[in-house]
C-alpha cells in the first residue's frame, strides 16, 4: 500500500510538472484598433477648380493632405489658396487647414494671411481661423482680425468677406488707425 501511495504521489507530481510546462498561453488580448485613422494621404497636391469658362476659380496646394476614415474630411499641411475672380486676386496662407468631403468648406487656421495680389498698396489680413466656401466665396471668421493696407490698419473680432461682391464686413470691436502719409 505504501508503494502505492509513492507511485501514485510521483504520478500526481509528474502530471503537475508536466502541465505545467505544457500550459496553454493566455489568450493574446484583442487588438484595439483606433476608429479614427488616415486612410489615403496625398504629398505636394494641387486641386484646381475651373468656372463653365475653364478659367480657373481657385487653386489649392499644400506640401500634405491625410484623409481620415471616419470623419469625410481631410486635414492639410502648409495650405495655399489662390482664388481668382476677373482683375482680382487673392493668396491665403496658414499652417494646417481642413477640406471637407464634399469640398465645399476649407477651414484654414494657423497663422492665417489672406493677401490681395497684383494692387499697388494690397491689403493684408491676418487671423487665427478662417473659413471659405469654395462655391460662394465667401469667407468668414469669428476670431480676432487684423487688416493692414498702406498706412491703415484695422482691428476686429470676426469678418465676413465675399469674393464675388468684393465686400468686406468686420463684425465686432472694430478699432483703426490711419496715417497720412
Amino acid at each position: 500500500m505504501k508503494q502505492q501511495f509513492t507511485l501514485i504521489t510521483v504520478v500526481i507530481i509528474a502530471l503537475i510538472g508536466l502541465l505545467s510546462v505544457l500550459q496553454v498561453p493566455d489568450e493574446e488580448p484583442p487588438i484595439e484598433t483606433d476608429p479614427h485613422f488616415v486612410d489615403a494621404y496625398i504629398r505636394d497636391f494641387t486641386m484646381v477648380s475651373m468656372n463653365e469658362n475653364g478659367k480657373p476659380i481657385y487653386t489649392l496646394s499644400a506640401d500634405l493632405m491625410e484623409r481620415y476614415n471616419d470623419t469625410g474630411e481631410s486635414e492639410i499641411t502648409q495650405p495655399v489658396f489662390n482664388i481668382n475672380k476677373d482683375d482680382q486676386a487673392w493668396v491665403i496662407t496658414a499652417r494646417h487647414g481642413l477640406i471637407d468631403d464634399d469640398k465645399i468648406w476649407v477651414t484654414l487656421r494657423d497663422d492665417v494671411v489672406m493677401l490681395q495680389k497684383d494692387v499697388i498698396t494690397p491689403l493684408k489680413l491676418t487671423t487665427s481661423k478662417l473659413r471659405l466656401n469654395t462655391q460662394t466665396q465667401v469667407a468668414d471668421t469669428d476670431q480676432k482680425v487684423d487688416i493692414i493696407q498702406g498706412s491703415m490698419s484695422i482691428k476686429s473680432n470676426g469678418m465676413e468677406f465675399n469674393n464675388l461682391t468684393g465686400n468686406l464686413e468686420l463684425l465686432d470691436g472694430v478699432k483703426g488707425i490711419y496715417v497720412k502719409d
